[in-house]
């Protein structure tokens, strides 16, 4: 199947959303649009191409810092003792009528790159996310993400991953 990824907006039917985790199933449909209007993240939907109302996964995207002692030690040395910039990915999850369809790489490959475009005006060491479980870890590390030390849920991917040369 092909989607569409755009920002969240009014067309998009968030109420019929289902993917197996009720906070990220009641984050889409009461406090996306919030935290769009108080720019505390950006919300980006996938859609099928031909019923671009049917909402079938998402991403959040917003900015953060991380001590630089909380990173892995090949990549802090070369960095300042001081918090550094990172892409957050909040929160990234599809419905269940679109699992096994790739969706969740085509969502995690859409962030990493609007990550990569904004960086060339934005700094970023890397891209963070959250992970919720143990198969969600493993989604992460398939990408090259790595767990942060000592964090059991935390995962970086460096810049260096995702940045054109």
């Amino acid at each position: 199947m092909e989607y569409l990824i755009r920002p969240l907006d009014a067309d998009t039917d968030t109420a019929n959303f289902q993917c197996g985790s009720e906070p990220l199933n009641e984050y889409i449909r009461r406090y996306a649009s919030q935290d769009v209007r108080k720019n505390v993240a950006r919300v980006f939907v996938a859609t099928p191409k031909n019923d671009t109302k049917k909402l079938a996964g998402f991403f959040t995207l917003s900015a953060g810092s991380v001590s630089c002692s909380a990173l892995p030690a090949s990549l802090a040395r070369k960095l300042p003792r001081y918090p550094v910039p990172v892409a957050l990915i909040g929160r990234l999850a599809v419905d269940h009528d679109s699992h096994g369809q790739g969706l969740g790489s085509i969502l995690l490959a859409d962030a990493c790159q609007k990550v990569s475009q904004a960086s060339n005006v934005l700094a970023v060491v890397g891209i963070i996310v959250d992970a919720k479980d143990e198969k969600a870890i493993s989604f992460y590390k398939h990408f090259g993400f790595i767990l942060l030390p000592g964090q059991t849920d935390r995962l970086l991917l460096p810049a260096s991953a995702f940045q054109s040369k």
